[in-house]
This record gives structure tokens, C-alpha cells and sequence, in this order.
């Protein structure tokens, strides 16, 4: 026989239950939506204006980075974009939730890159381009930059990626949901192909689905660093060994 003093608990706990459901639903929702709602940046470029000694008489360089899909607001993308910026090279950030809110095309995504560079070079005035990346930018460009026009490639001085993934997706999604269907692209062997800039590639040596080793042997730096796809969250090691990297593969640009 029920006890007739457990019901009036039933009703509150059914109700709490259904409230914490539909709290994680809407949480769901406004993650996956969080680009195209503009939740994690309303403007497609973010400006790092060249701080440090200055580089008068020295190469007259600019950065172009891609952010991960949680734009500069969180993640390690605006603090590496910053320790470049700290150098004296000005960096055009990319934000690419904002730009990958919806659904590129292949051409659409090529044009993202290649209007990055012009951009960086019109904008600063440099002669020669970082083309660097995190995470979901890294994606990006990973997939772009192989097939960037001839007048372009002769500008890049070195690609320089952070985490990139196997698989790339065309359409930014915090939540990754939208990152469980077929690829829009796997870029490795046509990043693998690339000769015309050294490519410098930073990964998780707990990730199972780095881009990195696969360009083992291509003469790309490749470098493992400890956790998974965010790296223990060790900012300073990170920029280390990035700035490290592009200093032993393009001391020219004195970073």
C-alpha cells in the first residue's frame, strides 16, 4: 500500500527533474547555436596591434590567425595571437565562429583564408605573412592553404598550426555536434604535399585524432606536447614552443 505522505515529494522531484532537463536542453541548444547567435563574438576580425621592440629595419611581417571555434574569447588563440603581437607583429584575428557560423562551401572556406592574407597585407602593409591557426582555425587552414593562388604562397613565410583535427567541418559548432558526420575535408595529404613554406604543426600527444603525425617525414616540425587536444590548458609551454618553432624554421622573422 502507497504511503500517502510520499506523494506530495514525488510531484516536486518529477517537477525539479523535468526543470534540470529542460535547463540542460536550452544549455544544449544555445552551445550548438552559439555562433550564428553571435554568443562568442559579433565581429569576424580581431585586431592585435604590434606591441614590443620595434621593427624598424627588420623583416616587415604580419600574422593572419584563425581562432578555434570558441573565438578569442576562451581557449589559448587570443594569448597566442598576443605573445606574436608582443614581438611586434601585428596579428589579424580571424574569429571564426563568427565567419564559420553557417555552412561553407569549400570555395567559401578557401576565400575565408585567402581574404585573411589580403587583408593582413593591405591592412599592415607587410611583405611577408604568419599564416597561423588553433584548433578549428587550424582545421581551416590546414584544408586552405595548400591550395592558396601562386601570388599568395610567394607572401607566406610560415604555416603554423595548433591542434588541428583529421577530419574538418565547414560550419563551427562549440558543442561538436555538428562534427559527428562525414568530414567536409581531410587535408593531410595535400597539407603533406606542401613544400613552398615550412609548416609547423603542435599537437597533444594524447590526442587520437591529430593531424600532427601524419606530417611526420614531410620536413614539417611536428611537435608533441603532453595532454590531450588542450594541451593540460599550459599556455605558457605552448607559446614556447610555438615561437620556438617558428624561430628555428624562419629565423628571419626574429620572434
Amino acid at each position: 500500500m502507497t504511503n500517502p505522505s510520499s506523494r506530495p515529494l514525488a510531484r516536486p522531484l518529477h517537477r525539479c527533474l523535468l526543470l534540470c532537463l529542460l535547463v540542460l536542453a536550452a544549455l544544449a541548444i544555445a552551445v550548438t547555436n552559439a555562433p550564428a547567435l553571435h554568443l562568442l563574438g559579433s565581429e569576424p576580425v580581431k585586431m592585435f596591434p604590434a606591441s614590443g621592440p620595434a621593427r624598424a629595419g627588420r623583416l616587415r611581417l604580419a600574422a593572419v590567425f584563425l581562432s578555434g571555434d570558441m573565438g578569442f574569447k576562451f581557449g589559448m588563440g587570443a594569448h597566442i595571437a598576443q605573445a606574436v603581437a608582443d614581438r611586434g607583429i601585428p596579428v589579424v584575428g580571424i574569429n571564426s565562429p563568427f565567419v564559420f557560423a553557417h555552412h561553407h562551401s569549400r570555395t567559401e572556406a578557401d576565400a575565408v583564408v585567402a581574404g585573411a592574407i589580403r587583408l593582413a597585407l593591405a591592412r599592415t602593409g607587410a611583405d611577408r605573412i604568419l599564416l597561423m591557426a588553433q584548433s578549428y582555425g587550424a582545421d581551416i587552414v590546414a584544408t586552405a592553404a595548400p591550395d592558396l593562388p601562386p601570388d599568395l604562397r610567394a607572401r607566406i613565410l610560415a604555416i603554423d598550426l595548433t591542434v588541428p583535427a583529421q577530419d574538418v567541418y565547414f560550419r563551427a559548432d562549440p558543442s561538436t555536434l555538428a562534427y559527428l558526420g562525414a568530414p567536409d575535408a581531410r587535408p593531410l595529404q595535400a597539407l603533406r604535399a606542401v613544400h613552398w613554406a615550412p609548416v609547423i604543426c603542435v599537437y597533444g600527444r594524447e590526442e587520437t585524432d591529430s593531424l600532427c603525425p601524419g606530417l611526420t617525414g614531410t620536413g614539417a616540425r611536428v611537435i608533441g606536447l603532453p595532454g590531450n587536444h588542450h594541451l593540460n590548458h599550459d599556455r605558457a609551454g605552448v607559446i614556447a614552443a610555438t615561437l620556438g618553432a617558428l624561430r628555428a624554421a624562419v629565423p628571419e622573422a626574429e620572434v
